[in-house]
């Protein structure tokens, strides 16, 4: 291994050398530079090497780089003062060769690692084309069926080196080998119709139209009758002038000629993709999403066969509803009032059909956020733009909550529910300012409404609205604490803005605060010592702490940690705010600390190492030496694998 490495070293001496006497390092500094690089290259030399040494290996040649070039850059300003300029040498070239062979052996070592390969081929990106082709050639051999790669590589082909052909026969090579990938199949067609968009924009940009190519006679400088056009002499300029015109035109040809094929090509991709896949609506929605960020006259119509392909094949998927009803509102919103509201009127009647060929509370969902979006405020401030006046929007307005408020009805009456919809039509009865109907509504779905509808957002948005109505005196609050334990019954997990709720609307009355305590301690000893229920336990002593003081959130976090199963999570906090008691000079602080310690490491000091060296620094913080050297022995004896532990406590020193 010594022979290895000093082999290692002894090939950086040219570089060294150069780069001393380039004058950009110091002697002294070169001697840290190898010492550095001894200590990585035994590193990498270890059996048990981790993929961590190689990065910071590579981390410190690249910071090593920067410095370097920050110094060039002094020393040429300074030869450029001087009429002279900086010649280049071995240390241009020598940092970005180690960084490779860094890189080279830790692909080598670790060729499973993707996250490894794709930093390699990032930085071989950088450098140059034939090392990136090189990188991404192994890569592709040793992980021919990642999709990702196959992509990395045929995107740097088509926007870096500008070589549309490569990058089709990698998309191509990658679809053989992962058939089944959608992500390879949709950037395949977005390279494709990008490559379409580009060729037009230059057909643009060098003022090519769609004309046919003016047939011109020239002979000895004369310009003969042809297709109508008068016998003209044509003197040198303007014969060059149309030369160029002919010329441009030739390219004209040549460009809509590769447009056409880079266009059906992309409709060639579609039709392999669906064959490939035909059971993925999902593959189909992205192929539109494509479709619609590309600006190409002929996309309209790969579009129609999507949308038509999605209607016949999918009759029993909500979001392909979803997406053939939206495409009516698509293209239309710069086409003026009357063009929007036929183009939402169609839309309509596909929601319509919809619901009536998929009758699921997920298809209610979709068409009821439909028309809830035609109610929002920046939608109709769209449309006044367009000339829409303020009757007009009323009447809109009305219209649309009309029919929303229908569809909810018949969702009710077909027998459908969901949480979406229960809350859905609460919010619009709010915004109509039919507050007792919603209200009325709301208990409806908490109380008798099905499992789907009596959840958390449900109770909380009617323990909202029952808060508006109930007056704040003692029958009011005694109303409240009831409701509260009956929605509290919901495991807590979902019911963290019921108990936050809860600590704002009862944690203020001494007479509820107790039950409300009660409740709490039953919700976490029944299984709530995950980390929801430690969640709402730290809010709980954090309201305590601030509403009633510390020796109040003292008292309640020690009934908490007494529970059965309290969270790591819940210990974490409450030594977090002991900790910050103690660093403003609360001397009773360090003693509670310490007891949440203790009673954390009963439960899980054999396995958790941060713990233990929170401990130490709290104790080495407070000037208690001893006290952390105690616990450190302790740790060591009780730690399950206690190897790193060490290292980090030195780390404290």
């Amino acid at each position: 291994m010594a022979d290895t490495v000093q082999y290692q070293l002894e090939r950086m001496l040219p570089e060294l050398e150069d780069l001393e006497s380039r004058k950009l390092f110091s002697r002294s500094e070169i001697k840290e530079i190898v010492r550095k690089r001894r200590d990585f290259e035994y590193m990498l030399k270890r059996p048990s090497t981790l993929k961590r040494d190689y990065l910071r290996y590579v981390q410190y040649e690249t910071e090593l780089e920067d410095v370097r070039r920050a110094r060039k850059k002094v020393i040429s300003h300074s030869l450029l003062s001087k009429g002279e300029k900086w010649r280049g040498s071995l240390c241009d070239r020598a940092s970005a060769m180690r960084i490779m062979f860094i890189y080279e052996r830790a692909v080598t070592r670790f060729k499973g690692d993707l996250d490894l390969w794709f930093r390699f081929l990032e930085y071989c990106r950088a450098q140059g084309s034939r090392r990136f082709q090189k990188a991404a050639t192994k890569a592709l051999r040793l992980h021919p069926t990642v999709p990702g790669l196959w992509i990395y590589a045929a995107v740097w082909e088509f926007e870096h080196n500008l070589n549309v052909t490569a990058a089709r026969v990698l998309m191509q090579r990658g679809l053989r080998m992962c058939p089944k990938s959608e992500n390879l199949w949709v950037e395949y067609f977005r390279m494709e119709l990008t490559a379409a968009q580009k060729l037009k924009a230059r057909q643009i940009i060098l003022g090519i139209g769609h004309k046919p190519r003016p047939e011109a006679l020239l002979e000895n400088g004369n310009a003969t009758e042809h297709s109508g056009m008068v016998e003209v002499e044509l003197d040198g300029n303007v014969s060059r002038d149309l030369e160029i015109v002919a010329r441009k035109e030739d390219a004209g040809i040549n460009l809509m000629d590769e447009q056409e094929a880079s266009f059906k090509i992309a409709r060639a991709i579609y039709r392999s993709a669906i064959a490939a896949l035909p059971n993925s609506p999902s593959l189909r929605q992205q192929f539109l999403e494509v479709i619609e960020a590309i600006d190409l006259e002929q996309a309209g119509a790969l579009e129609s066969e999507i949308y038509s392909g999605l209607r016949d094949n999918f009759p029993g998927d909500e979001k392909s509803w979803d997406w053939q009803a939206r495409r009516c509102l698509l293209k239309v919103h710069k086409q003026g009032v009357d063009n929007i509201k036929s183009a939402h009127e169609k839309a309509i009647q596909v929601y319509e059909e919809a619901i009536q060929s998929v009758p699921s509370a997920r298809m209610y969902e979709l068409y009821a956020h439909f028309l809830a979006e035609w109610l929002e405020t920046d939608h109709m401030e769209g449309v006044s733009k367009l000339g829409m006046s303020e009757t007009e929007q009323e009447n809109k307005e009305e219209e649309a909550s009309e029919a929303l408020l229908d569809l909810y009805s018949r969702a009710e009456s077909a027998g459908v529910a969901s949480d979406v919809l229960a809350q859905g039509h609460v919010n619009l009865l709010i915004r109509l300012g039919k507050e007792e109907e919603a209200r009325e509504l709301a208990r409806k779905n908490c109380m008798e409404g099905a499992s789907l509808c009596g959840s958390a957002n449900a109770w909380a948005l009617y323990m909202l609205l029952e808060r508006s109505f109930l007056t704040v005196d003692s029958d009011g609050m005694i109303q409240m604490a009831k409701l509260f334990r009956q929605a509290l019954k919901i495991p807590i997990a979902d019911a963290k803005p019921l108990w936050q709720m809860a600590f704002e609307v009862l944690g203020g009355q001494e007479s509820h605060f107790d039950s409300l305590l009660q409740m709490l301690e039953k919700a976490l000893g029944g299984g709530g010592g995950n980390n929801a229920g430690a969640e709402v336990a730290c809010t709980f002593v954090k309201w305590v702490l601030h509403a009633k003081g510390i020796e109040q959130a003292r008292q309640v976090y020690t009934r908490f940690v007494a529970l059965p199963g309290p969270s790591m999570e819940l210990f974490r906090q409450c030594i977090s705010i002991e900790a910050q008691l103690h660093a403003i000079g609360n001397t009773e602080a360090l003693k509670y600390m310490r007891k949440l310690f203790n009673s954390a490491l009963e439960i899980y000091g054999q396995t958790d190492e941060e713990l233990w060296l929170e401990y130490c620094f709290q104790e080495r913080k407070a000037g208690n030496i001893e006290a952390a050297t105690a616990v450190y022995w302790k740790a060591q004896k009780t730690l399950r694998d206690p190897s790193s532990f060490y290292e980090r406590y030195q780390a404290l020193s």
